[in-house]
């Protein structure tokens, strides 16, 4: 059995591979943070994922500060993707350009710490094109001996 660090770094590693996520917000307030696409800044020792999400125009002071949300790696063609729940915190600080107006970049950003409370990890199953002696080996052996899926829990290493 794998400790919560080691399945840290395991995720951390995954994270690292993939980078780009669908970042999905679960406000229940009137002005929300859009489900948008988000490029991982870094991931820290604590289970803490950072990026910036795009928001809506001056409705950024209204949202709340503090969210359940989702993170969903998957790369098309990888062999694996990930799927991570736990409370983002958008973080105020005045070096952000929170106000960047150019004709390259979004008018609005805020920067998101998300701390890791669950992850699930799936690994994407590969087509066999062998002998059916060796699909059936592979069935069992699968069956009995699989890591294709995990699930980890870092709820109480938050609390």
């Amino acid at each position: 059995m794998l400790t919560k660090n080691e399945n840290l770094l395991f995720l951390q590693k995954k994270i690292g591979e993939i980078k780009i996520a669908r970042f999905k917000a679960e406000l229940d307030s009137e002005f929300q943070l859009p489900d948008n696409i988000i490029t991982t800044l870094k991931t820290d020792g604590e289970g803490n994922i950072w990026f910036f999400s795009s928001c809506r125009g001056e409705h950024a002071k209204n949202i709340d500060k503090d969210f359940y949300a989702y993170l969903e790696y998957y790369q098309k063609g990888g062999a694996y993707r990930l799927r991570t729940g736990g409370r983002a915190t958008i973080i105020q600080d005045e070096t952000i350009p929170y106000n960047t107006k150019s004709k390259n970049s979004i008018d609005n950003l805020v920067l998101i710490r998300f701390k890791m409370m669950t992850a699930e990890y799936f690994e994407e199953k590969a087509l066999h094109t062998s002998s059916l002696k060796t699909r059936v080996k592979d069935f069992f052996t699968e069956m009995l001996y699989s890591q294709r899926y995990r699930k980890f829990d870092f709820a109480e290493a938050a609390m």
